[in-house]
């Protein structure tokens, strides 16, 4: 009986088998031919196996691909349709084709990928196979083979775009970090020299300008990675709060020089360890603090939060970042430029630039969302919310009960007292907040704290009139000095900004508290040490040179690997600087060859020092043998790290 007969019934009822009706409606205008038709148009192979019979029938496109006149002219050829195939994808271990049959339906639901030789054009051809059971007859395979040729050399195409992508990039990368390092090094050198005041200012201006440049040159690095798919999460231990006060910090000295008010609050409850990525949590606070402030006018105020939202006994965290302006607002049409980075503005102040595009594609990349709210001439509020699955300990001690006064005596600064309210509830004191001078001062409290003008003698005159029953605290602008008139009322005084550091040493020595011990960033340095650095750009070469020279090391330099390997089979070295990119031998090589040279019993650390800063490019150098890593631009805290790490005196 053939094959459409046994699915869709035939004239005669076969002894104990119903016949299987299509549709009682259209079988008696439908016949066998019709539906032998609609298979046979399909542009996919179809094959069809009986389990007590084999393969019993093909459709139109799988005889014509294979060159076969018939099933039969297929069975004579070949035992088994496995053997039409060039490769398979897997290994699978079966007896028969109905094992194999089986196994593609249960495992392979989504295609089991083959190749085969076109016999009709000649050309490899790329199959997904899928296998049907027909519901009617248990016994009966569907195969289907796929055609997916084109998309298979497509995908092939685009990852050959990508991988010239991702070199054209690193290309770019180095040949942007190689003079920036020249340039970001010799002008912090220069900075220390003699200089005045006009000269300091514009070293600085270059200082600013080359950092901002460095900065915009990396971001349209990472988005660009980002959105190939290259960009991966770091996942280490780190401390958060000390580095989001060095960011509030330098953001609230760029907002005093553009008159914009930048104000912080960060949690002293941060714990103190927390694990993922720090870099990218800082970029992301980096790129919406600077475009707060960017599109804040003079006179306006920029705040930035840092949160606990909640903390569970297992470790689990959640912290909310935010950063909010008053500046003018921005509209939805310019939100949605953050989801196409690339695409142009049509206004000169365009606020939405890459900065916040990578933003959001961070916080994406680390399971949350940035968040835009704004309102026309009235801020914006941008924030995320970060999950950490595991957190250690806390920054700071919690203060023992006690109640204070926080006395406003300026209406200009009504942030700044609201500011030390919310730092002192967050070290759990219980705060009174008035703006009254008046017999009530000292009622029930333990202190008081003053935010108040210096200039302004009036309101010292009348406190002087009270009795003082409880120490007093002012808070004073960064660099102003306890004006002589008042050091016999105010007991202490607090600097602004008010960040949990500086809060935390006031109330510690308030409680008498002993404060936790600062690791001492001093080096302990051995004895005339000796160093090979290999560059083969002198300007950068000769940098680093001075930079080491500081530290009383004796530096050699080498302008490529080849020198570098004979120098060192010369020489005794305590550590190398090894460059990457350079002709006559690369790095790596070089690296490799000077390790295979050394005694055994001898350790020689080799550090890679390079432009080379694409995601993967440090795991891939440690692989190839170097033992440590920097990226250029070099700075000197990376360079204290490495020379600490392997240089210092063994505790």
């Amino acid at each position: 009986m053939g094959f459409f007969s046994m699915i869709f019934g035939s004239d005669k009822k076969e002894a104990g088998r119903e016949p299987i009706i299509v549709d009682d409606d259209v079988s008696h205008y439908l016949d066998n031919n019709f539906f032998k038709y609609i298979v046979n148009k399909n542009e996919n192979m179809i094959l069809c196996f009986l389990e007590s019979e084999g393969w019993i029938w093909a459709n139109k496109k799988f005889l014509e691909t294979m060159s076969y006149h018939d099933m039969n002219d297929f069975k004579r050829e070949k035992e088994s349709i496995r053997d039409v195939f060039l490769n398979e994808s897997e290994e699978i271990f079966t007896e028969s084709d109905k094992s194999w049959l089986d196994y593609i339906k249960k495992y392979k639901s989504d295609g089991y990928r083959v190749s085969l030789a076109s016999q009709e054009t000649n050309e490899v051809l790329v199959i997904d196979a899928y296998c049907h059971i027909y519901p009617h007859n248990k016994n009966l395979y569907i195969l289907e083979l796929r055609d997916v040729t084109s998309l298979h050399k497509a995908r092939l195409k685009t990852k050959e775009v990508e991988k010239l992508k991702t070199k054209f990039l690193a290309n770019i990368g180095h040949e942007f970090r190689t003079p920036m390092n020249g340039i970001l090094g010799f002008v912090e050198l220069l900075k220390e020299t003699s200089l005045d005041a006009t000269q300091l200012e514009y070293i600085n201006m270059i200082s600013k300008s080359s950092k901002s440049l460095m900065t915009n040159i990396e971001t349209l690095l990472d988005l660009s990675q980002l959105q190939g798919g290259r960009l991966e999460l770091e996942n280490e231990t780190f401390n958060l709060l000390p580095e989001i006060e060095k960011l509030a910090y330098h953001f609230y000295k760029a907002g005093e020089e553009k008159g914009v008010k930048v104000l912080s609050f960060i949690d002293p409850k941060i714990p103190q360890k927390l694990t993922g990525d720090i870099n990218k949590i800082l970029q992301i606070m980096n790129a919406i603090t600077q475009n707060a402030i960017k599109f804040t006018p003079r006179g306006g105020k920029v705040i930035l939060e840092v949160k606990v939202l909640k903390r569970a006994q297992n470790g689990a965290c959640s912290i909310g970042f935010g950063v909010k302006d008053n500046g003018k607002g921005i509209s939805e049409e310019q939100i949605a430029f953050m989801y196409e980075p690339f695409t142009a503005g049509n206004q000169a102040d365009q606020r939405m630039g890459v900065g916040l595009s990578l933003s959001h594609g961070l916080t994406k990349l680390m399971g949350s969302e940035l968040r835009i709210t704004s309102e026309k001439d009235n801020g914006t509020y941008v924030n995320f919310v970060l999950d950490f699955k595991d957190s250690e300990g806390q920054n700071y001690k919690m203060m023992p009960k006690r109640k204070v006064k926080v006395l406003l005596l300026d209406n200009s600064r009504v942030d700044e007292a609201n500011f030390l309210t919310i730092y002192l509830r967050a070290f759990a004191i219980d705060v009174i907040k008035s703006n009254l001078l008046d017999e009530t001062l000292y009622d029930d409290i333990d202190a008081l704290y003053i935010v108040g003008n210096q200039n302004d003698s009036s309101w010292m005159l009348e406190l002087g009139t009270y009795s003082k029953k409880a120490p007093i605290t002012l808070l004073l602008e960064e660099h102003e000095k306890l004006q002589t008139k008042l050091t016999h009322i105010v007991d202490e005084v607090i600097h602004k900004p008010i960040l949990p550091s500086n809060m935390a040493k006031h109330l510690y020595a308030v409680h008498k508290f002993e404060p936790k011990k600062e690791e001492t960033n001093e080096l302990q340095l051995k004895h005339r040490l000796t160093a090979l650095v290999v560059e083969d750009n002198l300007i950068n070469q000769r940098l680093i040179q001075i930079l080491l020279q500081e530290y009383d090391i004796k530096v050699a330099t080498a302008a490529n690997g080849l020198e570098a390997v004979s120098m060192a089979e010369k020489n005794r070295y305590d550590i190398i600087f090894m460059d990457i990119d350079m002709p006559e031998m690369n790095g790596i090589i070089a690296t490799k060859q000077i390790k295979d040279k050394m005694p055994r019993d001898r350790e020689l650390p080799i550090v890679a020092l390079t432009a080379m800063a694409m995601e993967g490019d440090k795991e891939m150098l440690l692989a190839e043998g170097l033992d440590d890593y920097l990226s250029k631009p070099l700075t000197r805290e990376k360079l204290e790290s490495i020379l600490d790490k392997y240089l210092t005196f063994a505790e």
